[in-house]
């Protein structure tokens, strides 16, 4: 009667052991799919995609260099690896005026100035003309009116306007306002309408 017992014991170890494997190999194909899938996951976030171009610093240069133009750079320039990489210098660059240390911005345009542009600019201001406004001075100058600043004045019309801008251009600046008569259709009756309006 025992050795039946131990024979039943026995076979259901067996058995419980037989479900046991059986269960492992079931389960195992499904948990190395979640860990695969746990790995690739883990890799994309670790590795997003890189969106084209990205961690290059682009800077465009214009102005007095050698190559103006758009430059892609590795790590974020300063002006003077700019400056080089366009090439140089041109001769009449401002050099004075440019910080050559300072770290450029990527989408940035760095403007190198020339001698001649600071001709230019320095040219627009004018002195003389800001302080006869300072000082309620409101005669017409002959020599720098516009043709619509002349065309205010009385007995001037658009041709006469335009025979003065072109008079000044041809003969030089006027030297007194007298000069004004010399202009084709502007006499004594004209000039003493405006005498008192203009001035040289």
């Amino acid at each position: 009667m025992e050795k039946n017992k131990i024979k039943y014991v026995l076979a259901a170890l067996a058995v419980l052991v037989f479900g046991m494997l059986c269960y492992r190999d079931r389960a195992l194909p499904g948990q190395q799919g979640e860990e695969m899938a746990g790995i690739f996951e883990s890799a994309a976030t670790r590795q997003p995609a890189s969106p084209a171009g990205e961690g290059k610093i682009y800077v465009h240069i214009v102005g007095a260099v050698k190559k103006p133009g758009v430059y892609a750079f590795e790590k974020q320039p300063r002006v003077v690896d700019v400056v080089t990489e366009a090439g140089g210098f041109t001769k009449d660059a401002v050099r004075s005026e440019v910080n050559q240390a300072e770290i450029v911005e990527d989408g940035s345009q760095v403007v190198i100035g020339s001698k001649r542009d600071k001709k230019e600019k320095e040219g627009v201001v004018q002195p003389e003309a800001e302080q006869e406004s300072r000082s309620g001075d409101a005669r017409l100058d002959l020599n720098t009116a516009t043709k619509e600043e002349l065309m205010g004045l009385t007995g001037i019309g658009e041709s006469k306007a335009m025979s003065i801008i072109s008079y000044r251009e041809t003969n030089g600046k006027f030297k007194k306002i007298e000069e004004i008569m010399n202009i084709t259709g502007i006499k004594n009756g004209v000039f003493d309408k405006i005498k008192d309006k203009i001035k040289v």
